[in-house]
């Protein structure tokens, strides 16, 4: 009993701990301003990375560098083999003891002999040739009332060889968008842009060119939030975008933030199983069920 109440509280802290990791958003601070770009990521209230390398994944590289610095030293103290080496008098060929030994022209044509000579391949079994060819000669025929060949042997074997038809596979994809569709909207509303600052000036010495200018950037950021917005869940703070007649720089800052909670990924994984099962998977064996049963009963 003991051992069982130790499991169930080990099972309870697991399941606890996976469902605070779930319901936890995660959050990314993102800015650029004054052309200096700043970013923290964050987990609840943990910082795990920060520009100013200030984060928990930070201060674990540094101190991974640190023990790195001290192990260095220790390599280097060992001694070097180079110096070793040269401690080594150098001993001439001709002193060393018996030589290398005289090769008469008898053994040299042995050797060539030796190294021209083939090796034997390796019998194949004549069991599994004689196998593999009975398969290849075994084909499904089948006749109709008249004694012809009909053509259900051929579908059979192309079903067999080429795998599933294109009819197939589109109903497949087209069950598969049906089931995800919704699950996958539910993901990306998931990612929720607060706060999000824009602050641009364009600028250019021509009046002209800045005019034109204004205008690309300022349908293209307006149009590309428009869209953003049907997808993602957005919340602004400031959009401004203004016309620089004259000057030579321009300003870009902007930053935003963005969370996610895993447990939304979670529930829409849930969502999409369900959904494909009851919605796509059943029906679709059904309709096979049916229509075999309907090809049986017109075969008879």
């Amino acid at each position: 009993m003991i051992v069982l109440k130790i499991l169930l509280w080990i099972f309870l802290v697991i399941l606890g701990l996976i469902v605070l990791i779930c319901a936890v958003p995660a959050d990314v601070d993102f800015g650029y301003v004054d052309g200096k770009l700043s970013y923290k990521i964050k987990l609840w209230f943990f910082d795990l990375m920060d520009s100013s390398h200030n984060g928990f994944l930070d201060k674990r590289k540094k101190k991974k560098k640190a023990k790195r610095k001290k192990d260095k030293p220790a390599a280097e103290s060992s001694p070097d083999t180079d110096s070793i080496q040269a401690d080594i008098p150098d001993i001439a060929e001709d002193e060393l003891p018996g030589g290398e030994p005289e090769m008469s022209p008898d053994t040299v044509i042995d050797d060539a002999a030796e190294e021209d000579v083939p090796e034997a391949a390796p019998p194949e079994d004549k069991k599994k040739k004689k196998k593999k060819d009975k398969k290849k000669q075994e084909v499904e025929v089948v006749y109709d009332e008249d004694g012809e060949v009909t053509d259900e042997a051929d579908e059979d074997d192309g079903n067999k060889k080429g795998g599933k038809s294109l009819s197939d596979k589109l109903e497949m994809v087209g069950g598969i968008w049906l089931a995800a569709k919704n699950p996958a909207h539910m993901i990306f509303k998931g990612f929720k842009f607060r706060n999000f600052y824009i602050d641009f000036i364009i600028a250019d010495e021509d009046a002209y060119k800045c005019a034109l200018k204004y205008g690309r950037y300022s349908t293209l950021v307006y149009n590309g939030l428009a869209q953003m917005g049907r997808i993602f869940t957005l919340r602004f703070r400031t959009v401004d975008i203004q016309p620089g007649f004259g000057l030579d720089k321009g300003r870009w800052d902007t930053s935003f933030s963005v969370s996610f909670r895993l447990g939304t990924a979670v529930i829409a994984g849930l969502w999409f199983l369900i959904t494909y099962i009851f919605r796509v998977f059943i029906p679709g064996k059904r309709r096979k069920r049916k229509a075999k049963k309907a090809a049986a009963v017109q075969n008879q």
